[in-house]
């Protein structure tokens, strides 16, 4: 995580999430780490750009004894290059190559690198935050792995795919928003444009669990299938919503707030925004300003906190 005042990354413990105690620093230039292991962090670099490929690759290091290793490398530099996931067990590695041909999509474990989907390359276009997202991680039960991404101009935009040997599940021509629920195999995500959420099970098939505005960047908690995330009314203010219990509690959060992460499995992170109208530049009417804050679903309370970004937290789900 990135704390209030501070450019550079650090593990911290926040099991009291009103509290975060640091246990290390992390430096070595500007990157983005997520949490392999309680332990061990990953994060991608590359030397190629959208228009050239050079060697890019994905990093693995043991905060505590100080160990680097390479996990993958490959030409790429092109948009969504390095997007990369864990297993629950760290027995495989999930991971998207690009470049200005094409985007693919890797297996990585002991048997090998496998490339299992190749799609077209990502067009020059605008973004729009309400509707594109990239996303890839593996199911809980660590049976499957999701690839859910708006971007490339063609193949499928969502793909579930088995982790045994990468073979397709289930997939739609187009898909965005979308996470994996706490345990088991359950995919919610929603289409681009559309208000009515829909879950993939690999032993219930498709389903309608949720009819709610257009969600944005859904995240599950740890360990009891708690949904949080963003909803934008029709003048573009942010709420957080949560999900959870297949219905039976939550609904909209006071206040104008965003981009919930969780921390532990009671609490997430979130940001306030405010109106920044008519200088937003690119991007929404509304927009972070700096102010952070967590909420308890068990105590039904917000905190303002010292934390300025989540990057990821352990245990992520399946990791019980």
């Amino acid at each position: 995580m990135l704390l209030q005042g501070s450019s550079t990354p650090v593990l911290a413990d926040v099991s009291n999430a009103k509290a975060p105690q640091t246990l290390c620093g992390i430096s070595g230039g500007s990157f983005q780490p997520q949490l392999a292991t309680q332990t061990m962090i990953s994060w991608s670099a590359t030397q190629g750009n959208p228009s050239t490929a050079g060697t890019s690759l994905i990093a693995v290091l043991d905060l505590f004894t100080g160990t680097s290793t390479v996990a993958a490398r490959w030409s790429g530099g092109g948009f969504m290059d390095g997007l990369h996931a864990w297993s629950p067990d760290r027995g495989f590695l999930a991971y998207v190559a690009s470049d200005p041909a094409s985007v693919s999509l890797h297996l990585l474990s002991g048997g090998g690198d496998r490339v299992v989907s190749t799609m077209g390359a990502v067009p020059g276009r605008g973004f729009n935050p309400n509707e594109d997202d990239s996303y890839l991680a593996f199911s809980p039960d660590g049976a499957y792995f999701a690839l859910v991404q708006t971007f490339t101009s063609s193949g499928d935009q969502l793909q579930v795919r088995r982790t045994i040997d990468g073979s397709l599940a289930f997939s739609l021509s187009r898909g965005t928003m979308a996470t994996w629920g706490s345990t088991g195999s359950r995919l919610y995500y929603r289409m681009p444009g559309a208000s009515t959420v829909q879950a993939w099970d690999s032993s219930a098939g498709v389903s309608q669990p949720i009819t709610q505005a257009s969600w944005i960047r859904p995240r599950a908690d740890s360990g009891d299938d708690t949904l949080a995330f963003t909803v934008r009314d029709s003048a573009g203010t942010p709420h957080v919503w949560v999900y959870g219990h297949s219905g039976r509690s939550g609904g909209q959060l006071p206040n104008v707030r965003s981009a919930p992460v969780w921390l532990n499995s009671t609490t997430f992170f979130y940001v306030e925004e405010a109106a920044c109208s008519p200088g937003c530049g690119i991007g929404p009417a509304w927009q972070p300003n700096g102010k952070t804050f967590t909420y308890d679903i068990a105590q039904l309370a917000e905190t303002g906190s010292k934390i300025a970004q989540v990057y990821g937290a352990w245990p992520r789900a399946g990791q019980l």
